[in-house]
């Protein structure tokens, strides 16, 4: 299969073309590899597509992206800001990497590897390494490198680098670390994943690194929604990963590896509003081109994934310009509202809700509710925070409300819906709310006395 995994014959045009047969530098790889462009050229591109979009939006009309599958949200709440048969599990190539991260990841904070450990490379590890045909830095045989090496490796796309990493976290298996990733990712709320290979490569391109009971062309296969809630809890449990993936460059012994992502700074497909700094690229023959990308613009991070992605090759940056399109779409067609801590639900809806919830054994009969941690909502020109509803949180509910003697001030007692919001499968849907005040339960004769004119 040609792969966007199978790089290493452009790696020596690169190296053809600044003259040089040692490692590319990084500077000539970048001018090569992706025809950097002038911030003037950078930013005509950007108005134009301001433009474009504008007109979108003026006219109600939907942004169209040539894409098979695609997503946008919000990082930390999972709000669904755009997608587009973002359910279908579809083949991730190289973008399965992410998934290995996660798992690496976890498994450094839970204690159970180092970023220190070595791994020792086996024959079958050596042969996938000076593999041409393959994204690869070459594995000497006997030697050992660290989880940290490998995962910086894994990063930037190197395929037996991370079959290698995955061996080293399930202690000597590969097989057993694509179960790993199953087991890792079903425990997320990813349950129609198909994972085969630790890299993205298909199970009989890694020979015997594979399952000897799969088929040759078995390959990973998940969803843009996958995907992106990946890599929500990626970012979530090591937000350092972005200072790796900013990067345009990182080494690997005497070898520089040149970032696959021409959005970052200062690379051909970088907008100058919007700060991409991530994450993971993939292509192959039948993944085509996908790029799962995360951005800031004054603050506020959103997810991207495009999959499925026609290209002509290697340096078709088609994957890229339709990254552009849709962050571009995102955060002209929202704005941003902060949801601050402790602020009352009536002042977060602007008045259009009393900010109550009902205690009916309490000495008072309600108690104020108030947003129980940062956070925020997306919301389009036109649209207002509205509550749909407000319930109690099963352990705090007593009828209709909350159970008074049963929580304190900040103990979050109930949950808010809100209007036309949508999340991703996966994460909650609503906002937890935190008890402003403590309210006592009332004595038995109020109880009992509400308890009686309730029936009239």
């Amino acid at each position: 299969m040609l792969n966007k995994l199978a790089i290493k014959g452009n790696l020596i045009i690169v190296s053809l073309m600044i003259l040089l047969s040692t490692p590319v530098m990084a500077s000539a790889a970048t001018n090569v590899a992706d025809s950097n462009t002038s911030n003037a050229v950078e930013l005509q591109r950007s108005q134009l597509l301001d433009k474009e979009t504008s007109y979108l939006l003026k006219h109600n009309k939907p942004l169209s992206l040539t894409a098979k599958s695609a997503i946008a949200i919000d990082y930390k709440t999972g709000q669904v800001l755009y997608e587009k048969n973002a359910y279908q599990s579809l083949p991730t190539a190289s973008m399965s990497k992410i998934l290995t991260l996660y798992v690496t990841l976890k498994h450094i904070k839970d204690g159970k590897i180092h970023w220190n450990d070595k791994v020792t490379i086996n024959k079958a590890l050596h042969d996938l390494s000076v593999n041409h045909n393959y994204a690869n830095v070459k594995l000497t045989q006997g030697k050992q490198y660290t989880i940290r090496q490998l995962y910086h490796a894994a990063l930037y796309s190197e395929n037996a680098a991370t079959m290698a990493l995955g061996y080293g976290v399930a202690h000597g298996s590969t097989q057993r670390f694509a179960l790993m990733m199953r087991s890792e990712a079903k425990k997320i709320g990813i349950t129609d994943a198909k994972v085969y290979t630790a890299c993205g490569l298909t199970n009989g391109e890694v020979g015997s690194l594979g399952f000897s009971d799969a088929s040759y062309d078995a390959e990973n296969e998940l969803s843009a929604r996958d995907m992106a809630l990946l890599t929500m809890h990626i970012l979530r449990l090591y937000p350092q990963i972005l200072k790796t993936s900013s990067a345009n460059t990182t080494q690997f012994e005497n070898t520089t590896m040149l970032n696959w992502n021409w959005m970052i700074k200062g690379r051909s497909q970088a907008l100058p509003d919007i700060k991409v700094d991530g994450l993971k690229t993939g292509t192959s023959d039948t993944a085509k081109a996908c790029f799962t990308g995360t951005a800031v613009k004054n603050g506020h991070r959103i997810i991207t994934v495009v999959m499925g992605v026609p290209n002509a090759g290697q340096f078709d940056p088609a994957r890229f310009i339709q990254t552009r399109k849709l962050m571009k779409y995102v955060y002209a067609k929202y704005h941003y509202v902060a949801l601050n801590k402790g602020e009352s639900l009536s002042v977060a809806t602007n008045r259009q809700h009393n900010s109550v919830i009902d205690v009916p054994n309490g000495k008072q009969k309600s108690v104020e509710v108030g947003i129980a941690a940062n956070q925020g909502v997306w919301l389009t020109k036109n649209q207002s925070l509205e509550v749909t509803n407000v319930s109690a949180i099963s352990k705090y509910a007593k009828g209709n409300g909350v159970d008074a003697g049963n929580f304190k001030t900040g103990d979050a007692i109930a949950k808010a819906k809100f209007a036309g919001i949508r999340y991703i499968k996966g994460v909650p849907t609503t906002v937890n709310l935190i008890a402003k005040d403590q309210v006592d339960k009332a004595n038995i004769f109020v109880r009992f006395w509400r308890s009686m004119t309730s029936w009239f």
